[in-house]
């Protein structure tokens, strides 16, 4: 069993099959030392699979602190978060994170691409997921941010989505979205105890993934 580390911080305890890890909870930390931590945690090197989910439960940790905070989601539910294997079209969800109204409504939605720019063709294939609901924002968000080359033909599928459906899509860097979300929080140390407890929690990922937040951490 793998000797556990004594931290200087607030901690919880996670157990596996394997071992025991205390998985930190810095608290106090500026914005960009949270950007710094996430990013460096999401593009290890992992042999495992499972990586791409860190970035979905980063977004989902803010939005439970913004469900609770911000006036748009008042009356607003977020969704319980999907197994990573749950196919949209069987789940009926339109994307990693769903939002409804206060008449049980999709509202808002994120999907998020780990190491994917985004495309024109992304947008097309997101379109085809929420154009059946009455969603009014749809944010499509990557680790990798837009494909440049494409930003004038992405924006142009924006434009035109808008016009025949009425939903404001945005595209964004994952990264550039996280840093203005955790500017509106009054806490963000609230916002790393969510992000632990889904790693704590999450089945889709390994106790590398869950070791690899304490390494990050250790080399601050």
């Amino acid at each position: 069993m793998e000797t556990l580390k004594i931290w200087h911080i607030s901690h919880t305890i996670c157990i596996t099959m394997k071992t025991v890890i205390a998985l930190a909870k810095p608290h106090n930390l500026p914005i960009s030392s949270i950007i710094d931590l996430l990013s460096k945690h999401f593009n290890r090197k992992y042999s495992a699979e499972g990586a791409s989910r860190l970035p979905v439960l980063a977004l989902y940790a803010v939005y439970q602190c913004l469900i609770k905070e911000a006036k748009r989601f008042e009356g607003a539910t977020l969704l319980a978060i999907e197994s990573h294997t749950s196919a949209d079209a069987r789940s009926g969800r339109i994307g990693d994170i769903d939002i409804m109204d206060e008449k049980g409504k999709p509202f808002e939605a994120v999907e998020v691409k780990h190491g994917i720019p985004i495309t024109a063709q992304l947008v097309r294939d997101a379109f085809e997921k929420f154009k059946s609901t009455q969603v009014s924002r749809y944010y499509l968000l990557s680790t990798s941010d837009i494909d440049a080359s494409e930003k004038d033909t992405i924006d142009k599928e924006i434009e035109r989505i808008k016009n025949i459906h009425g939903c404001h899509v945005i595209a964004n860097g994952l990264v550039h979205s996280l840093k203005y979300y955790l500017r509106l929080l009054s806490d963000t140390s609230i916002f790393i105890e969510n992000y632990v407890c889904l790693l704590e929690t999450d089945s889709a990922l390994k106790f590398e993934h869950k070791k690899g937040w304490n390494d990050v951490i250790s080399k601050m």
